[in-house]
């Protein structure tokens, strides 16, 4: 991911203006003052634009834009644990700028309609955008990767670390389809006209998107990964086939193993697939995921060896199993 914060434009000679610019003729409405934008007359057809209404809608772009700049402010997304974020504030702005709209939906007339609509629009995507940054941001993250780790090492906790990982992967793919609905809001915005309205270029909140979406897209991929490798097909599975083994019910060890195997090794290849476009401050966490779910596809391949091998009554089972155990014993390696 580009090394930059999001929502800013950066351009040639190193102009980076982000909202900043379009900020100065709003920001007096802020504070109560008001933006004295004259009643303007069609000279077509008399009518006279309502000043209140001209005015809210002034406001309600100065409310977005200032909502806006705190995504424009957060430190880069490399590191996303690692990044500070309230949204108390910018949710604030977006309440009052969503009201000032309207406001100025009743004042103004059917010609200014569309201008209503693309601020709405704006109002849309940026809640989208701050909704997602709160996701990548939750400071949680990196605790629950913690207890997931520390279950597949200690092979205990290893139900509450499923349904901890399974929790999160949830929001994460919700926050994945919100990113995406916000996408197609900021895609259906007519730039020129918001560009006029708030002195915001479309492509800001296009750069805002695809930035949380480098963050959003690999922390999905380790979520569901260590989702599955921990569920009933993973080592839910792995599980079961131990009970079987011991039991001497070797086929149904065997095919529980086999289901093991297949589950985690897709994990596997995924969070390999993955590893290449994370961003730097998810790195550690994927190469600790990606030797985990190596070592527990051996060891699940090597126990199905070995009830084949005790089907079979071959004596090459007990190395199978061996082999197994030690494979499993490796997965507490994978963090140090």
């Amino acid at each position: 991911m580009n090394r930059r914060q999001y929502l800013v434009r950066t351009g040639v000679a190193g102009a980076s203006v982000g909202f900043l610019t379009g900020l100065a003729g709003c920001l007096d409405d802020l504070g109560g003052s008001g933006n004295t934008t004259d009643a303007t007359t069609d000279a077509d057809d008399g009518d006279v634009d309502s000043r209140a209404g001209v005015r809210a809608l002034d406001r309600a772009a100065g409310d977005l834009n200032t909502a806006a700049l705190a995504l424009d402010e957060l430190d880069d997304l490399e590191d996303p644990s690692a990044v500070e974020f309230d949204p108390s504030e910018p949710r604030a702005r977006l309440a009052d700028g969503r009201d000032h709209l309207e406001t100025a939906a009743a004042e103004l007339g059917d010609d200014r309609a569309a201008d209503v609509d693309t601020l709405r629009s704006y109002a849309d995507a940026l809640e989208g955008l701050i909704t997602v940054t709160v996701t990548v941001t939750d400071e949680g993250l990196s605790e629950d990767v913690d207890t997931v780790t520390t279950a597949l090492e200690t092979e205990r906790g290893i139900e509450e670390a499923s349904t901890t990982v399974g929790d999160r992967h949830a929001d994460i793919a919700a926050a994945a389809e919100r990113l995406a609905e916000a996408d197609a809001t900021i895609q259906g915005i007519d730039a020129d006209r918001l560009d006029e309205l708030a002195d915001v270029p479309r492509t800001d909140l296009e750069e805002g998107a695809t930035a949380l979406d480098e963050v959003v897209t690999p922390l999905e991929t380790l979520a569901g990964a260590y989702d599955a490798t921990l569920g009933d097909a993973g080592y839910g599975a792995l599980d079961r086939g131990r009970d079987h083994l011991d039991e001497a019910a070797y086929e149904a060890a065997r095919d529980e193993f086999e289901t093991a195997e297949s589950t985690v090794s897709d994990a596997h290849h995924r969070l390999e697939d993955g590893t290449a476009d994370a961003p730097d401050g998810l790195v550690g966490y994927f190469e600790t995921a990606t030797c985990q779910t190596r070592h527990l596809t051996d060891a699940a391949a090597a126990f199905a060896d070995a009830a084949t091998a005790a089907a079979d009554r071959d004596p090459a089972a007990s190395d199978h199993r061996s082999e197994a155990e030690a494979a499993l014993d490796r997965v507490g390696d994978c963090s140090n």
